[in-house]
């Protein structure tokens, strides 16, 4: 007994504890997270080999909804990615030990795009993917319809929402907060025929103070009043507040299914 003590005593002196108990790689952690929509952007720059891309995905977490921007040059795992999201709801995502906090703590998170991965946990290049079914572009009519306004505080989602609009085909003119968009719509009420706006409190004016000034303001102004994911509360809130007014729209504003709303409202179909 006195020898195995005396060589454990030896082994311990010779391997610290502390390269014992290292692990063989960095540690991390999994989350599952609901695939809410995809916003992705290429610009060819003159004289680089590949070009720039922009590459988000919004998600939902158990921590609330998170904003992920891709990084990283992995082309074919980009590709692979874009084809699964076509059906996909669901992905698990893997945030390193380090960066933990930050994604806790972040409604914007930089991952790198090869740490989503399918829901089945297997390798990418064996699951299986639909065949991808290419969006026809916006037909030529939809060009030269008047302003759209976008209200929003986050600088960010306004940008997002710009984007979908231009690609769109349609002008856009943004505002941080509901006083400042009141303003710009006030001196030009002939020159929008949409308004897309959240529905938080910005400088004092309230979403809903806006919507019922703009209504006063234009007779056939249309008005797609967003609330947050889920929250259910807040849109049964904007629903009684608006009841029998059907020129405002009341719903989440999700990326992936906004230009079609856009194109409903502006057609009438809603």
């Amino acid at each position: 007994m006195k020898k195995v003590t005396q060589i454990l005593i030896l082994f311990f002196l010779l391997f610290p504890l502390s390269i014992i108990c290292s692990p063989t790689r960095s540690s991390a952690l999994d989350y599952l997270v609901d695939f809410i929509a995809e916003n992705y952007k290429e610009t060819e720059i003159a004289g680089a080999g590949s070009p720039k891309i922009y590459h988000t995905l919004q998600v939902n977490t158990e921590l609330g909804s998170r904003v992920l921007m891709l990084e990283g040059d992995d082309l074919d795992y980009r590709i692979w990615l874009r084809q699964y999201l076509s059906t996909a709801k669901q992905l698990i995502i893997t945030v390193p030990d380090d960066q933990v906090s930050l994604f806790k703590n972040s409604k914007l998170f930089q991952i790198d795009v090869t740490l989503v991965n399918p829901l089945s946990g297997s390798d990418w290049k064996n699951v299986e993917l639909p065949p991808v079914i290419e969006e026809p572009p916006p037909k030529e009519p939809y060009k030269g319809k008047k302003h759209i306004l976008v209200v929003d505080d986050d600088p960010k989602k306004r940008s997002l929402i710009e984007m979908v609009i231009t690609k769109l085909g349609y002008p856009v003119t943004l505002a941080a907060n509901s006083y400042d968009a009141l303003e710009i719509f006030r001196k030009q009420p002939d020159k929008f025929n949409l308004v897309i706006a959240d529905g938080g409190i910005h400088k004092g004016v309230s979403s809903a103070s806006l919507v019922k000034n703009i209504l006063e303001t234009s007779s056939e102004i249309n008005i797609i009043l967003g609330t947050g994911y889920k929250d259910e509360k807040i849109t049964a809130m904007f629903t009684d507040f608006f009841a029998g007014i059907s020129r405002v729209i009341i719903k989440p504003l999700v990326l992936k299914e906004l230009p079609k709303t856009i194109l409903q409202v502006l057609e009438k179909k809603i």
